[in-house]
C-alpha cells in the first residue's frame, strides 16, 4: 500500500512543523509515502523548507492558489492507492495517520475519514461537522469541549462531514468526483463528503486517534480575501437541500 500526502502551502514554517510530525504520525516505511506540495509562496519562502519527516517531498505544483485546483492537481499526480490531504498548519499526534488507515480499512463501507483536532489550549476545534435547520456546516462543539473528553475519545463514529484539514480516502474514489472547483473560499470539502455519501454510498468516519493540533483558518484570518463567503455558502446549502430530497434511510 501506498499513501500520497497531498497540501497546499505558502509559509515555511508552518509547513515545516506538518512535515516533522509526519514522522511518528506513521509507520509506513519511506518507500511506501510521497508528499506533493503545491506550493503558493514565494521564492524566498520556498528556500525556508525543511522537510524532516523521512519521505519523498516534491513541489508537484505551483499554480495559483486555489484549495479545490490545487488538491485536484496533486491527486491526478499522486501515485499513491491512499490519498491524505492535509493542510499545513495541522500538527499530527503519534500513529494518526496508521489510526486512520485502520478505519478506512476495517470499517464498513468507509469512504472518508477525518480526525479529530484541537487548538493549543486543548479545546476541541473538530470532531466532525454538522448541519444546522437552514442547512449550513459548523463543526460540532468547536472549541466548548475538552480534548481529554472521553465521550469523544477511542472511537469511529459516523459523521455527516468532516474538515478538509484531514481527509483520507482511496485515490480511486477521489478520482471520480474531485473537489468541485466552483468554490471561492470553502465548501469543497463539505461536498465532497456529501458526493461520496450520495453518489457513491459511502460513509464518513471521524476517528478519533487520527488527532492533532490545527488552529482553524488560522491562515485564512489574516487574509481577507479568504474569509468565509455568502456565495459558497448559498451553494453548500443548495447541495445539502438536494441531499436530503433524494437521499435513502442508509444514507
Amino acid at each position: 500500500m501506498r499513501l500520497s500526502i497531498l497540501v497546499v502551502s505558502k509559509t515555511a514554517n508552518l509547513l515545516n512543523a506538518m512535515l516533522s510530525s509526519l514522522t511518528k504520525a506513521t509507520t509506513l516505511g519511506t518507500t511506501n509515502v510521497e508528499i506533493l506540495c503545491s506550493w503558493n509562496g514565494s521564492d524566498e519562502e520556498e528556500l525556508k523548507i525543511n522537510n524532516t519527516s523521512g519521505y519523498e517531498f516534491l513541489q508537484a505544483n505551483r499554480d495559483k492558489y486555489h484549495f479545490a485546483r490545487n488538491m485536484n492537481t496533486l491527486a491526478n499526480k499522486a501515485n499513491g492507492e491512499i490519498l491524505l490531504l492535509i493542510n499545513d498548519d495541522v500538527i499530527l499526534d503519534p500513529a494518526s495517520i496508521d489510526s486512520a488507515i485502520d478505519c478506512l480499512i476495517n470499517e464498513h463501507n468507509a469512504g472518508l475519514v477525518g480526525g479529530q483536532f484541537r487548538d493549543k489550549e486543548g479545546k476541541l476545534v473538530h470532531t466532525g461537522i454538522v448541519f444546522d435547520y437552514r442547512h449550513s456546516p459548523y463543526h460540532q462543539l468547536d472549541k466548548l469541549v475538552e480534548s481529554d473528553n472521553e465521550y469523544f475519545s477511542n472511537q469511529n463514529i459516523v459523521m455527516p462531514a468532516v474538515t478538509g484539514a484531514f481527509m483520507l480516502l482511496k485515490k480511486e474514489n477521489f478520482l471520480k468526483l474531485y473537489l468541485n472547483e466552483s468554490y471561492k473560499v470553502c465548501g469543497e470539502d463539505v461536498e465532497l463528503c456529501l458526493e461520496l455519501r450520495q453518489k457513491l454510498g459511502l460513509k464518513i468516519f471521524y476517528c478519533s486517534k487520527a488527532s492533532g493540533i490545527h488552529e482553524a483558518e488560522s491562515t485564512r484570518k489574516k487574509s481577507p480575501k479568504e474569509e468565509g463567503n455568502d456565495e459558497d455558502l448559498s451553494r453548500l446549502r443548495m447541495i445539502r437541500r438536494k441531499f436530503l430530497t433524494t437521499a435513502n434511510s442508509n444514507q
